[in-house]
């Protein structure tokens, strides 16, 4: 474990601590407002346009010598913040990063939050803005999507949906640390229930309550692990070992290679819950990062 990850995991252990004693409605506020603020600058060789497509606010991240036209590669990239926060300044400087690394444009999607806003709204908006690029003469074969946390749940989903409908699906996806069973009933949640600092049991069910009341838990529209996970594009599935959400990854790699898929699967022993995404402080993020990249350009024609 790298001192930067020590330190940064006591920090955020001790906050968390603090906002469990909050009541719940001052507790989210709280981490919302947190989450808009604007966490990191992006990397100098990132170009930001902010754009809107099909009434879904987007904002591309393209790196300095690159063509922005429909036939240069594109990472479609789903924030993470349960469905209920988080946004275009929480992810800006990781997703700059991997953009810088692989090389790609990267259009993060600003999809709407819970509670003013329930499923199937992050789900539609994740939907509606890869078919736009799509429509607008983007290959598919030249596009890749990713995620963390509730990000990575509608990555899947959105995987799952294009199958179903027989649309085109992109050549790979990223996913870091996702959230895809909302019923919280894996192993993970008991035997790292004192080792997660940012998540736990009670944080991710007010989310769920938020975000999705009312369907059932293990619906595959909102818990995707429970839906078909055959015939999808290359996966790559990033976690930590001392998340709670560590049997959401795993479980999910372990399906695709039982369905026959292609699945990539990595795991870092101590860093926080989505870790990739805090690549400023993280040596361990910025590593997760280069083999994501790495594993996007792979897949990339």
């Amino acid at each position: 474990m790298s001192w930067q990850n020590f330190i940064l995991s006591a920090v955020i252990r001790r906050q968390q601590k603090a906002a469990m004693k909050l009541s719940p409605e001052h507790r989210f506020k709280r981490q919302r407002k947190f989450m808009a603020m604007e966490i990191g600058k992006a990397n100098k060789s990132i170009i930001c346009q902010p754009d809107e497509i099909n009434g879904v606010k987007v904002e591309w991240l393209i790196p300095k010598g690159i063509k922005n036209t429909v036939s240069a590669p594109v990472c479609v990239y789903y924030h993470g913040g349960a469905f209920i926060m988080g946004g275009m300044n929480s992810h800006r400087q990781m997703c700059s990063e991997l953009a810088a690394y692989a090389n790609i444009k990267v259009l993060m999607v600003d999809y709407r939050l819970a509670p003013e806003h329930p499923f199937p709204a992050a789900t539609d908006d994740a939907m509606t803005v890869y078919l736009a690029l799509i429509d607008a003469g983007h290959s598919a074969t030249s596009m890749v999507i990713a995620g963390d946390s509730a990000g990575g749940n509608l990555a899947l989903t959105t995987l799952q949906k294009l199958r179903d409908d027989g649309k085109k699906s992109p050549a790979a996806a990223v996913l870091f640390s996702p959230w895809l069973d909302l019923s919280h009933s894996s192993e993970s949640f008991k035997n790292n229930a004192r080792k997660d600092v940012l998540l736990n049991k009670t944080l991710l069910d007010e989310a769920v309550e938020m975000y999705a009341s009312a369907l059932s838990r293990n619906d595959p529209r909102v818990s995707p692990l429970f839906g078909n996970v055959a015939a999808l594009p290359p996966i790559l599935t990033i976690a930590s070992r001392s998340e709670v959400l560590l049997d959401d990854a795993s479980r999910l790699h372990n399906e695709i290679e039982k369905a026959g898929g292609c699945s990539r699967y990595l795991e870092w022993k101590k860093p926080p819950h989505a870790f990739p995404v805090m690549s400023r402080f993280l040596p361990e993020a910025r590593s997760a990062l280069r083999q994501s990249a790495a594993f996007i350009t792979e897949f990339l024609p």
